[in-house]
């Protein structure tokens, strides 16, 4: 097979994972406009969703990275290897990504401006 025949299933595996993306992506938007009124907790925030969105487009590059090297004729015990180091770093930057956002929710917020 061709890489040019895995192109379907990494469509597939993109678009469902669009969005997650378009939802970091407005959660990361979010927090950066409404800084002054999160406090420290939009910077947590804003770093959380950036590791996400990092993680994910990190995911697509391996699987697109492996059907390339099985249409190039690597064995699926080598690709299989590869593909599991690629998840090992998705699921570091996932587990730092939540423990970041419950640090934002849990980050005080700052005194109400006084009028």
């Amino acid at each position: 097979m061709t890489f040019e025949d895995w192109l379907p299933a990494l469509g597939m595996q993109a678009a469902m994972s669009a969005p997650n993306l378009i939802a970091c992506a407005v959660g990361v938007t979010l927090c950066l406009s409404w800084k002054r009124r999160i406090g420290v907790g939009a910077v947590y925030a804003v770093a959380a969703f950036s590791l996400q969105i990092l993680g994910m487009l990190l995911g697509l590059a391996g699987q697109a990275w492996m059907y390339k090297m099985m249409a190039s004729g690597m064995s699926a015990s080598t690709a299989g290897l590869g593909q599991s180091v690629v998840g090992g770093v998705h699921i570091l930057l996932s587990l730092t990504a939540t423990g970041l956002l419950i640090a934002a929710v849990l980050a005080k917020r700052p005194a109400p401006p006084q009028t």
